[in-house]
């Protein structure tokens, strides 16, 4: 999969000469005619103003809904295009072309996805834009964050593991150098989840399109992510079951975690900086003779249980280990709903049912076992289990990686980035100072799954945008600015600020060191400073 396999077929009809003599706007409107791709037809070319309220025609799919408009940040040329994969599969590929973009550096950057992929991150384009990026997203293969349109579907299926991606950014960057005088000068890539899991997709199989690739909270080691869903429900059961806990009933299991784990670092603030030393005893919450949780907010033992399956780590057939155990911090109500909540994931059954098994019967209560796991791993369609670890690739092309995952991550345990490091370390025989050349991991505490958390964890990543005060945060220090600074300056980045907004105002900061180094309060000053805290060995 090299640049020239897609870029070949490309036909680009406009001369740099007649370009420059048409206005932008004219330009932009004109790429209907000027613009052409093979497999691919033109839905919208119109020019954006600053300030405009863009709606976007993705379908709802499965309850499941998309972002339906976004007020653009700039002034800007947005196009929007159907490209075919193959004769049963297409994605739709949307381009945002600022008018600053050759005095802003000319960067390309791709966003990527979420969930089970269907939805562009139309705020991760907009703040893009703002900073000057030709900015491109696509939506995977499919509309909707729904697994529905897996079902017999295989193309679908291998646009979604890594296909859809690749072909979005061959067209954006030919549409981006044939819009404008100039070529791109450096590639970028931001993503959180799946789409962390994207990112790493193309470290691993295809890092020459990109410069830099910033990846957040990655669903790498993809079915073992899939199979954690499935143990979850299996261990909560649905609602009304003794061995389910409600919303109520985590939330004080989460004030039981932060009442033993919150002080090993030092700092009583509802953060625990090294989620690894927590080991927390629900046993403290089990009831005693004659008491309940309505008299006396206190667990059975079969839910005493059920938070210690949760909490620890998944072991699938003659013992084999499947995922690390989940964050112990369970707070965000998207948790709940996506993992406690008496329901199965729909991510989880989603992909089992359309995808694997392309039967619509197939439910995570009834048909999800420690074989179903193991199948999944064997057939691993179209590598979309992201779980490579050999980046020689992505050093020898001067690539830099930048991962990132919230240490209070409700969804995929944040150990499961920090086993994927060891694991490229050790196969790739660097160590952690080699590794550092290319490949920097930064665990981020206080910070939930993507955004949100109790912490400073506002790093400038993708999909924080739709937090509140958000764009009001200077991005010069923000996860791509800092990526940008390290592909285009040389500085690497040895810590990642994190920033903690409560209703839209900063009241905290924090220097995320990078791992193996850890993030440790000094013993005097302000937790609330970043100056309070330092980077040590242990």
């Amino acid at each position: 999969m090299k640049s020239t396999v897609l870029l070949t077929t490309l036909s680009l009809l406009l001369s740099p000469a007649s370009a420059q003599t048409e206005t932008f706007e004219e330009r932009c409107e004109g790429l209907t005619e000027s613009f052409s791709a093979a497999d691919t037809s033109i839905l919208i070319a119109d020019y954006v103003t600053q300030g405009t309220n863009i709606t976007f025609p993705e379908t709802i799919a499965a309850g499941n809904t998309c972002l339906k408009f976004i007020i653009s940040s700039t002034d800007m040329c947005r196009l929007r295009l159907n490209v075919s994969t193959s004769d049963t599969s297409s994605v739709i590929v949307e381009v945002f072309l600022p008018t600053d973009w050759e005095a802003e550096g000319k960067r390309f950057l791709m966003t990527g996805n979420g969930g089970l992929g269907g939805c562009i991150q139309y705020a991760d384009m907009t703040y893009g834009t703002s900073l000057g990026f030709a900015v491109v997203g696509h939506d995977n293969g499919h509309a909707g964050d729904s697994g529905l349109p897996f079902l017999n579907r295989a193309e679908v299926v291998k646009d979604y593991a890594w296909r859809a991606l690749y072909t979005a950014g061959q067209v954006g960057k030919s549409v981006v150098n044939h819009f404008y005088p100039s070529n791109i000068n450096k590639s970028y890539y931001i993503g959180c989840s799946s789409g962390g899991r994207q990112g790493m997709k193309a470290a691993q199989d295809f890092p020459e399109e990109y410069d830099g690739i910033v990846s957040a909270a990655p669903a790498v080691d993809f079915h073992a992510v899939i199979a954690a869903g499935g143990h979850v429900f299996k261990s909560t059961g649905p609602a009304g079951s003794a061995t389910h806990l409600t919303q109520d009933q985590w939330n004080a299991v989460h004030q039981l975690v932060v009442a033993q784990c919150d002080g090993i670092d030092g700092v009583l603030d509802n953060v625990i900086e090294d989620p690894m030393k927590c080991q927390p005893r629900p046993e403290a919450l089990l009831c005693g003779p004659g008491q309940t949780w309505a008299s006396d907010q206190c667990l059975t033992a079969a839910q005493v249980l059920t938070v210690r399956k949760v909490y620890s780590p998944i072991y699938g057939n003659d013992g084999k280990l499947i995922s690390p155990r989940l964050n112990p911090l369970t707070k965000e109500f998207v948790g709940y709903r996506a993992m406690y909540g008496g329901v199965a994931s729909y991510i989880t059954e989603g992909w089992y049912k359309y995808a694997l098994y392309n039967d619509p019967t197939w439910t995570v209560q009834n048909d999800f076992n420690w074989n179903v796991v193991d199948h999944d791993f064997q057939q691993d369609l179209y590598g979309v289990g992201t779980d490579k670890t050999d980046l020689t690739d992505a050093k020898n092309n001067n690539t830099r990686i930048l991962m990132y995952h919230g240490l209070a991550d409700c969804l995929i345990s944040s150990e499961n980035s920090y086993r994927y490091y060891e694991r490229v370390s050790r196969d790739m025989g660097l160590p952690s100072d080699d590794l550092d050349e290319f490949y920097r991991f930064f665990p981020i505490s206080g910070l939930d799954h993507c955004t949100g958390g109790d912490g400073a964890g506002f790093v400038g990543g993708s999909v924080q945008y739709s937090t509140p005060g958000a764009l009001n945060v200077d991005p010069a220090d923000s996860v791509l600015m800092t990526m940008v600074k390290w592909v285009e300056q040389g500085i690497a980045p040895e810590t990642l600020t994190g920033r903690k907004l409560v209703g839209g105002v900063v009241t905290g900061a924090r220097a995320h060191c990078k791992h193996p180094l850890k993030t440790t309060y000094k013993g005097t000053g302000d937790p609330n400073l970043a100056s309070s805290w330092e980077c040590k060995t242990a």
